[in-house]
Formats: structure tokens, C-alpha cells, sequence
């Protein structure tokens, strides 16, 4: 399927994992229910992709980003509250002069969950001006989990901006006395803490299509309490 209208789309309406992005099109894409996922940025494209996984799922996505000047930011929300696995390969290839990809993903994870994410980012040799940024945050909320990310950056060329980076936490206590310290609930404080990472990754959202995004809110406030 080619979009050749800027709109922000549901994956689970269009009935194709299959998607090409016109030339100077801007999109956004949400998803929360394919396993298999493949988008190719034309020249002066821009994508917006969101997704939101839980529980146990095995899924694959490719991104290919052929021509110049496109962007491509990739914002990714995990929740588990059983013993569940979830597998991922995710990988993306930057061919084109003048384009990014910068991806975040957020796990929120109860106990005995284990995650294997292995995201690559492949940029081209001979290529110009590209810049590649990913990063995993980890939030655990109890004591017994296991996680293996594979960050990978394949860079073939000398005019790049790259990084990686991971980080694993639990909530801490000096965290939750902070907040409670100023006369907020444990529970509360919680949430204050789970709040602001889901609206770090969908806060966005809200400015395309508000109810869609106050639903979605609910209902993974619900998956984690």
C-alpha cells in the first residue's frame, strides 16, 4: 500500500503490513497487533510509528529508508504483568543522503518477564549527513525478570551520527520518599512515575486524534495496575 496523504493511520485498519511512504507525505502510524511489519520512506518523507505490545508476542519489522531526506522516529511501549516472553527482530536501513531514525523504547514490566529485543540499524557506505539514535529504557516493577537487548549499529560510512544506549532500573525507594515526602500516596506516586513514561512515548497522539489517545491511556494504566 502506498499513503500518499498526510492523516495519522491505525495498522489495524488499512489491512496491510506492507507500506510505502509517498514522496513529501508525513505520517503517523499506530499498532498494536501485527507481527510482521515492513516501511519504506520515499524521498522527503516523514513517519511517525507507535506501537504498544503486551504480554507475550513474537513480531518482526523492517524499515527502509532508500531516499534522500527522510525521517523516520519510532517510539515503542512494552507492559507484561504475567510470566510471559516476548521476542522481537526489528531492523532498519538507511540508503538515502540526508536522513534520520531515531527510535525509543519503553518496557514496563512486572514479575518474571522476559524480553529479547534485538533492534538493527544498518546505514549505507558512500552515504551523507545521517543520523542514528536508539535507546531502551527498562522499568522493572518487581524483583524477577530477565532481558537481552542486542543494539546494533552497522555503519559504513564516515559521515554519520550514531549512538546507542540502555538502561535498566526498578523504581527505587529514594524515588517514591521523594514524591511521598510531598504528601502523595505510595499508589499514587506509582502512578505519577508509570504516567510519565507512557506519556513520553504517546503524548503525541493526542494531538492527532485525542479520544484515540485517551483510550489507549486507560487501557494500559489498566495492563499495568
Amino acid at each position: 500500500m502506498i499513503i500518499k496523504e498526510n492523516w495519522f493511520y491505525k495498522l489495524s485498519d488499512l489491512n496491510d503490513t506492507n507500506i510505502v511512504i509517498d514522496k513529501w507525505v508525513i505520517a503517523s502510524f499506530f499498532d498494536n497487533w501485527n507481527n510482521k511489519v515492513n516501511v519504506t520512506l520515499l524521498e522527503n518523507s516523514r513517519v511517525d510509528f507507535f506501537w504498544y505490545y503486551k504480554n507475550s508476542w513474537d513480531f518482526w519489522i523492517n524499515f527502509l529508508q532508500e531516499s534522500d531526506n527522510s525521517i523516520l522516529k519510532v517510539k515503542y511501549l512494552l507492559t507484561s504483568k504475567e510470566e510471559k516472553k516476548l521476542t522481537s527482530k526489528i531492523y532498519s536501513k538507511i540508503s538515502s543522503d540526508k536522513s534520520s531514525s531515531d527510535v525509543k523504547i519503553i518496557s514496563i514490566v512486572s514479575d518474571n518477564w522476559n524480553i529479547d529485543l534485538d533492534w538493527i540499524i544498518e546505514i549505507d557506505k558512500w552515504i551523507k549527513k545521517v543520523s542514528a539514535h536508539l535507546t531502551e529504557d527498562n522499568l522493572f516493577l518487581w524483583d524477577n525478570w530477565k532481558v537481552k537487548w542486542v543494539p546494533t549499529l552497522l555503519v559504513r560510512s564516515d559521515d554519520v551520527e550514531a549512538s546507542h544506549a540502555c538502561k535498566i532500573e526498578r523504581i527505587s525507594d529514594d524515588k517514591l520518599f521523594y514524591l511521598r515526602s510531598r504528601w502523595i500516596w505510595k499508589d499514587n506516586a506509582l502512578n505519577l512515575i508509570l504516567e510519565a513514561n507512557i506519556k513520553s512515548i504517546f503524548s503525541c497522539i493526542s494531538m492527532l486524534d485525542d479520544e484515540f489517545y485517551q483510550n489507549l491511556y486507560k487501557e494500559i494504566l489498566n495492563e499495568i495496575n
